[in-house]
């Protein structure tokens, strides 16, 4: 186990080296001049030129790119050309938000998709399978901005014009609050759910029908038995892997979620950043992003590990 997590680590730091230096390729050729941003429009160009300079802008791309890496690998993400603070106090200011984000909208999507999917699975041909497969065609089809703004208009803007009545707030975040947490969560979940659900249908199926399971039902094992804690159990592997990217993707942000419920996350500060050609933090909200995605499989690999012996061989 030592070294299977040591060479996955191993990995990590590659891709997270691969994502730094594609995304500062990609900063660098960008239209945008992060200096002109920085002073106005109406400033001269000999104090645009005087503010290139001061930030670094004018030296030859390699020099650049060595600094940045240099400055990466010390922990220092830099400093922000907009808010003129440091990039990784900005991210981790955002992060309990869109990690309660995440946690609540993956636990969502699993509350509705596992159960379905081993029902739909179960009940394979039948009218509530269609229903299933009709329900999560729906989910994938509405873009998850459409969800959020009918959520916000029936239950948070209806409620309180009509009656006067504030079940929902229409906006803003506050730490663990239900009420602020609840239609973001539903949003992001919901079309999460439906991948869930013909993710675990197509593996449950594929087990339901293997040959221990016939074995399992001659010695008289319960129906319920069978499916739970045997077919289900061997069923984890794709969706514990999906669950990993979902959950790291979330954690890096979900843009128009948090856009849509003015949710102060790592989204919206990317969206912010790259409004403002602010490079640093460009730079910063991705690499941080993708360190969650990087660890959040990681995780999973190793929870599947210890889930499925067979894994270790």
């Amino acid at each position: 186990m030592g070294l299977f997590i040591l060479r996955r680590l191993g990995w990590s730091v590659v891709v997270l080296f691969a994502i730094a230096l594609a995304t500062f390729v990609v900063t660098f050729i960008l239209p945008a001049d992060p200096a002109r941003m920085i002073a106005g429009i109406r400033a001269s160009p000999e104090d645009v030129a005087r503010i290139r300079h001061a930030l670094g802008l004018d030296e030859p791309f390699f020099v650049q790119l060595a600094r940045y890496l240099g400055r990466i690998v010390q922990g220092d993400f830099g400093q922000s050309y907009i808010q003129n603070r440091p990039v990784l106090g900005l991210v981790l200011e955002r992060f309990p938000a869109t990690l309660q984000l995440a946690l609540s909208g993956m636990a969502v999507a699993l509350l509705i998709g596992l159960p379905l999917g081993v029902h739909a699975a179960t009940h394979r041909g039948t009218w509530s399978d269609r229903a299933a497969t009709l329900f999560t065609t729906i989910l994938v089809a509405a873009p998850s901005f459409l969800v959020g703004y009918l959520l916000l208009y029936t239950l948070a803007f209806q409620p309180q014009v009509l009656a006067g009545v504030e079940i929902f707030p229409i906006g803003g975040y506050k730490p663990f609050d239900i009420r602020y947490l609840a239609l973001p969560a539903i949003t992001l979940g919901f079309a999460a759910a439906a991948y869930y659900t013909r993710l675990t249908r197509t593996a449950m199926i594929d087990q339901l029908t293997r040959d221990y399971l016939t074995t399992a039902r001659a010695k008289g094992l319960p129906e319920r038995t069978i499916r739970w804690r045997h077919a289900f159990r061997n069923a984890l592997g794709p969706v514990l892997s999906q669950i990993g990217l979902d959950l790291g993707f979330f954690i890096g942000g979900v843009v128009v979620v948090e856009r849509v419920f003015s949710w102060p996350g790592i989204g919206k500060l990317a969206v912010d950043s790259i409004v403002t050609a602010d490079v640093p933090l460009i730079l910063g909200t991705v690499l941080f992003g993708t360190l969650c995605v990087v660890l959040a499989n990681l995780a999973v690999d190793v929870i599947q590990v210890i889930v499925d012996p067979r894994l270790r061989v």
